[in-house]
């Protein structure tokens, strides 16, 4: 999920190439104990989402429910976790925002031994729906932006090995066992150039599902995991397998045009409050 050494790129400039991680999915005295009590209170992050309601329809018949109300505080707290930062580092840090800074153009390669090219396309043309600032199509594009290849399990190590070339999937494969997985690539400014995933589609549609949503979000720039947000699905502790309404709300956020490639934590950090307001995410 993390740049290896700047790659030419054939315009001139350089792009940083990301890997993504996969969807996994006693006789203490009453005054102590309550000062005790108060400190964790304190420390602990305050989760406050309401609306709770049960998965959307279509959702399969074991999907979580969500909530659909969050403070700007919850909203920006997800936010800064999810598009700063990575699991897995090979080569430089990555730095400030990244995401595509066009019209983005997606495509789905067929493969493995389950057809599931219908239902990623769905899932394609959901985010493209739900968020219009994607600029989001979808197509058979030879040179697509977005590129989602359907794989069978048996046949992940090798596609990844013909991707990436052996030692980088080596690596990765050691670190991180995983079922599905996004590369990324981008420029010096934060814009995405190109990205794909790899979604393995013989484990059931649960894991397919998951893998389809959660590494989308991924190829979009939301780059990072967070095992303590109880609301995306890019907590691999949770199996979700669909576009929740938290995860629409932070890739909303991540495509306004106030937030830039290349900014900074600390510049997005200071727009998300007016991007908050401004899109109504906390007025539903």
């Amino acid at each position: 999920m993390t740049p290896t050494p700047a790659l030419p790129l054939s315009g001139g400039g350089s792009a940083r190439r990301t890997f993504i991680l996969p969807s996994k999915k006693g006789g203490m005295k009453w005054a102590s104990a309550l000062a005790l009590i108060v400190s964790i209170l304190l420390a602990a992050p305050a989760f406050a989402a309401s609306s709770r309601e049960p998965a959307p329809p279509g959702s399969l018949p074991d999907a979580p429910p969500q909530y659909t109300q969050f403070s700007a505080a919850e909203l920006m707290r997800g936010f800064l976790a999810l598009a700063f930062g990575s699991d897995l580092r090979i080569g430089a840090r990555p730095r400030g925002i990244r995401r595509f800074d066009r019209p983005i153009h997606a495509t789905v390669v067929p493969g493995g031994s389950i057809d599931r090219s219908a239902a990623m396309l769905g899932v394609l043309m959901e985010y493209a729906q739900k968020v219009p600032n994607l600029h989001l199509s979808v197509g058979h594009q030879p040179d697509a932006d977005v590129e989602v290849r359907l794989i069978d399990e048996k046949d992940f190590d090798a596609a990844l090995t013909a991707a990436f070339g052996r030692k980088i999937a080596k690596t990765f494969i050691a670190r991180t066992d995983p079922q599905c997985m996004t590369s990324v690539k981008s420029n010096g400014a934060g814009e995405i150039v190109h990205a794909v995933s790899f979604v393995i589609v013989d484990k059931g549609e649960d894991v397919f599902r998951d893998c389809a949503y959660h590494e989308l979000l991924h190829a979009f720039g939301l780059s990072n995991h967070d095992q303590h947000n109880p609301w995306t699905t890019l907590n691999q502790n949770r199996m979700v397998g669909y576009l929740s309404v938290y995860d629409r709300d932070l890739i909303t956020m991540h495509y306004n045009p106030r937030v830039r490639p290349g900014m900074s934590r600390a510049q997005a950090q200071h727009v998300l409050p007016s991007v908050i307001r401004g899109l109504g995410l906390t007025a539903r």
